[in-house]
C-alpha cells in the first residue's frame, strides 16, 4: 500500500513531483533537476528512490551512470497524481 508520506517525504521531493507533473511529457536527467530543485545530485538521487520503487518515475543510466528520469505515465498512481494535480489547478 502506498502512503502519502511515501511520496511526499520533504519539500524538495513535493516540489520535484509537481516540477515531474508540470512537464510530464520530458524527460530530466539529473543534474537538471538538481538546478531546478536547487540541489544537490545526490538529493535527487535520494528523493526519486520512493518514487521509482512506486513505478511513479522510471530511469535508465547512459554514458557513465548519467541518470535519465521521467514519468512512467502508465502507472495508475502516476496516472492518480496528474488528475489530482489538474484538479487543484482548476480550484
Amino acid at each position: 500500500m502506498t502512503k502519502l508520506a511515501d511520496l511526499f517525504q520533504s519539500k524538495a521531493q513535493t516540489r520535484l513531483i509537481e516540477y515531474m507533473l508540470q512537464n510530464r511529457s520530458k524527460v530530466f536527467n539529473q543534474s537538471t533537476l538538481a538546478r531546478f530543485l536547487d540541489c544537490s545530485p545526490s538529493t535527487i538521487a535520494r528523493i526519486i528512490e520512493p518514487l521509482v520503487k512506486e513505478n511513479i518515475v522510471v530511469y535508465e543510466r547512459f554514458n557513465q551512470g548519467m541518470k535519465v528520469l521521467c514519468l512512467n505515465l502508465e502507472e495508475g498512481k502516476t496516472k492518480l497524481l496528474l488528475e489530482f494535480h489538474e484538479k487543484l489547478k482548476s480550484l
